[in-house]
């Protein structure tokens, strides 16, 4: 765990590095449906489940809260939440650097959940349609008396491809799980010994350590500690065309039987969006997820139905990565005096910026409103101004609609023109 520690310290160096052109945006929203939930052993769970969700978000810093409320037969409950905080770097040769912590709680039913606090490094790199990045960091599980902290390493890339973005990453997990000497039947589960407790589907890697006093004068230890690792292998697509946005994902687990069970070998789930306005969508999904063993949870099936008001940026799992979307619209409105609301429409990205002679040329982040139209309010005087648009760190464009010109850097901006009174 030292290395993944100085892994974390020397990034945080990075990111003190000073950037210009800060925006920032906040956006929100809430989800209502039904969700069923059935583990392995347990009678199906349905409730009527409500998610608000807001995000504050800047170039160089984020912060974003979620959280549940269930209706279950007579009664509401709070569900899962998560709280967490981001830093970024600028990019450098197309390299950036990202530093985030988290509380969360996943939730389940009413009796099985789990708390957790964590903290991740890792490094990005963007070319053309997509990219990569590797990283890591600790996890630290609450009220969970086998695991005391968790080592998490992993990499994934993405790409684009036509209208689906693609990704794949793989995340290795490493803990030691302190259990009792005996099994739930009374039989010596370790022993001073470790020949005793080898065999198949046990690795060397998982074989228990003797721990107490005991262990000199007697066979039964007072506690076994085990090294557990296994690693996730995922995939993912995400596809969206028109009113409709589709989201795939699987996955497989690979490890030792002692730290993988039969039902969590293998998962996948699947979501399907359709916009019914540009802040109304109807949600429906489902799936299996795996175990996880570090923080006590069991392997599930769910289902969802449901409804999601506003939108939601593409989430921070996903590398922002060059877009291929195209602006659809821009229009600028009268906002007072010597102000102007600058509007572009542009669906499936996660940022959009703007700048001009009138920013000074720095970039200004514009907010989300609706599902695909994005809008700032400026100082802008009346008469001719340069203005270019980008997209999800892309290149800079011309708005469409306005007359273009050559900008002296082998480039075209637009020519915005402000009308008197």
């Amino acid at each position: 765990m030292t290395e993944t520690k100085a892994a974390i310290a020397a990034l945080a160096l990075v990111l003190a590095v000073p950037v210009q052109g800060a925006g920032a945006q906040l956006v929100s929203k809430l989800e209502a449906g039904a969700i069923s939930s059935t583990r392995d052993g347990a009678l199906p769970e349905n409730a009527f489940a409500v998610r608000p969700a807001l995000e504050f978000d800047h170039p160089r810093f984020g912060f974003s809260v979620s959280g549940a409320a269930w209706r279950t037969r007579d009664a509401w409950q709070l569900g899962g939440g998560h709280a967490k905080g981001t830093v970024s770097s600028p990019d450098l040769f197309g390299f950036s650097g990202e530093l985030s912590g988290s509380a969360n709680r996943i939730a389940y039913d009413g009796s099985v959940h789990s708390d957790q606090f964590d903290a991740r490094a890792r490094v990005l790199m963007r070319f053309g349609r997509g990219g990569f990045w590797f990283g890591g960091g600790l996890d630290r599980p609450i009220h969970v008396p086998v695991v005391s902290s968790v080592e998490v390493t992993g990499g994934g890339a993405w790409t684009r491809v036509g209208r689906a973005t693609l990704s794949t990453t793989v995340t290795s997990f490493a803990f030691t799980k302190v259990t009792p000497p005996r099994d739930s039947a009374g039989a010596i589960s370790c022993t001073a010994t470790t020949e005793t407790i080898s065999g198949a589907g046990l690795e060397s890697s998982v074989r228990p350590a003797i721990v107490g006093d005991q262990a000199a004068h007697s066979a039964v230890p007072s506690e076994c500690r085990r090294e557990s690792r296994f690693s996730d292998v995922e995939g993912a697509v995400e596809w969206s065309i028109g009113p409709i946005e589709l989201a795939a994902q699987g996955g497989y687990r690979i490890g030792g039987s002692y730290d993988v069970t039969p039902e969590s070998r293998r998962w996948a789930a699947a979501t399907a969006t359709y916009w019914l306005s540009g802040q109304l969508a109807a949600v429906v999904g489902g799936g299996r997820q795996p175990a996880n063993p570090a923080r006590g949870l069991p392997a599930r099936s769910y289902a969802n139905l449901g409804v999601m008001l506003a939108y939601w940026p593409i989430p921070k799992r996903r590398v922002p990565v060059a877009s291929s979307a195209t602006v659809v619209g821009f229009e600028a409105r009268d906002a007072g005096t010597s102000q102007q609301t600058l509007i572009v429409r542009v669906g499936g990205v996660e940022r959009v910026e703007i700048m001009g002679d009138f920013t000074a040329w720095e970039p200004k982040l514009m907010t989300r409103i609706g599902r695909d139209r994005w809008e700032i309010t400026l100082p802008i005087t009346p008469g001719i101004h340069q203005i270019n648009v980008r997209v999800d760190n892309g290149r800079w464009r011309p708005p469409p609609g306005t007359p273009t010109m050559r900008d002296g850097y082998a480039g075209e901006v637009g020519i915005l023109v402000i009308d008197e009174g």
